[in-house]
C-alpha cells in the first residue's frame, strides 16, 4: 500500500470509525433546512450520533443537484474533502492540482475536484475546490462521501451547532 494510500485511509478511519463506534447505520440524513429563523438565520437538519463517548456530526450536502450525500461536519479540520467514488460518480472535474493533506501514519498529495454547485440542505455552498481521498466504507455501515471542514463553515462566519435539536444555524446571505 502506497505512503498516500495508507495516509488518506488512516485519516479518513477515524470518520469510519467514529460512525462503526457510535452504531450509525443506512439511513437518511436530515436533509431539510427550515425557512428563515430568528435574526437571519438559516437552519440545516444533522444527524447527531452519540455512543460511547464519541459524537459525530452528520450533515446532508447535495453536490451538481444530485443526493444528498452524508457528509461528517468536522470544524476542526482545516479543508473539505470529498470521497473518491463521489468525484467519480458526478464527475467533478479535476483541476490538475495535488493538495497536500497529513493522516495518523504520514503525509501525501491528492488530487483536487471543483464543486461549482453545492448545498448543505438547502443552504447553498460557494463553489470550491476539494481535495479528493479515498473514504473507506465499513461493512453496515452508511456511506461517508466527504467532509465538511472549516475552510467552508468559515464563509458563514458563525455557525451553531445545537446538538440536542440537531441543527445548524447559520446566518442567511
Amino acid at each position: 500500500m502506497s505512503l498516500l494510500r495508507r495516509c488518506t485511509a488512516g485519516w479518513a478511519a477515524l470518520c469510519v470509525t467514529a460512525a462503526l463506534a457510535t452504531g450509525y447505520t443506512d439511513g437518511s440524513a436530515g436533509s431539510e433546512a427550515s425557512p428563515e429563523g430568528e435574526e437571519g438565520t438559516r437552519r440545516v437538519s444533522l444527524t447527531v450520533v452519540e455512543s460511547g463517548g464519541q459524537t459525530l456530526v452528520l450533515v446532508p450536502v447535495t453536490v451538481k443537484g444530485e443526493g444528498p450525500y452524508t457528509f461528517v461536519l468536522d470544524t476542526g479540520a482545516s479543508a473539505s474533502v470529498v470521497d473518491d467514488d463521489l468525484a467519480r460518480e458526478l464527475d467533478l472535474a479535476r483541476t490538475g492540482e495535488r493538495r497536500p493533506v497529513s493522516g495518523v501514519v504520514g503525509t501525501g498529495r491528492v488530487p483536487v475536484v471543483e464543486v461549482p454547485d453545492w448545498r448543505m440542505g438547502r443552504v447553498s455552498l460557494a463553489a470550491a475546490d476539494l481535495a479528493v481521498i479515498d473514504l473507506p466504507q465499513a461493512p453496515g455501515a452508511r456511506s461517508l462521501h466527504g467532509l465538511l471542514g472549516s475552510d467552508v463553515l468559515s464563509d458563514f462566519g458563525r455557525i451553531t451547532v445545537d446538538y440536542d435539536k440537531e441543527t445548524l444555524s447559520v446566518p442567511s446571505r
